[in-house]
């Protein structure tokens, strides 16, 4: 009987282990991505470092008023919706809420403007909410299947962008 009570005292402290563990890895990832928005705040805020650095970097990237209009796109997003699109320069781009499949990146859009940071995984179809310029299934990309949803502050410390970060 005192084995079997042994046997479980070890099992549950390696479960606390393995717990502790992942907890940790969390913490990590969240800092890793905390310290990563801050930054990418800081560069757009700088209007000459956002057209060296940002426009290149290889991820999608879109840029949000509170009207869901999109007003900034950088180079990837642009190649990737020049691919499938249907006629960017004749539209004013949206982001339609009502297209998007998914409810947390339905929501994280929208509820960006509140000061919240959203980081989405294993989305399906996230350009999905820009059909207004895409094919309807023409991006049904698996290839960006995450997203960071951050909101860009003002000098005043008022929110007046969301910012749409896709990733691979």
């Amino acid at each position: 009987m005192e084995r079997s009570v042994s046997m479980g005292g070890v099992k549950k402290e390696r479960m606390f282990e393995e717990l502790l563990e992942i907890q940790e890895m969390l913490e990590k990832r969240t800092e890793t991505q905390g310290q990563m928005i801050k930054k990418f705040q800081m560069l757009i805020a700088n209007e000459g470092l956002y057209s060296k650095i940002i426009d290149l970097f290889p991820y999608p990237i879109a840029i949000y008023t509170p009207q869901y209009k999109l007003i900034l796109t950088n180079k990837a997003f642009t190649s990737l919706i020049e691919e499938q699109s249907i006629d960017m320069e004749k539209k004013t781009t949206r982001i339609l809420r009502h297209k998007i499949n998914d409810i947390q990146l339905a929501s994280a859009v929208k509820e960006v403007f509140d000061g919240r940071t959203y980081f989405l995984e294993n989305l399906d179809s996230p350009f999905s909410m820009f059909s207004e310029i895409i094919k309807e299934d023409a991006v049904k990309s698996d290839h960006f299947n995450k997203v960071v949803i951050f909101p860009l502050t003002t000098d005043d410390s008022k929110i007046s962008h969301g910012v749409i970060f896709f990733m691979p």
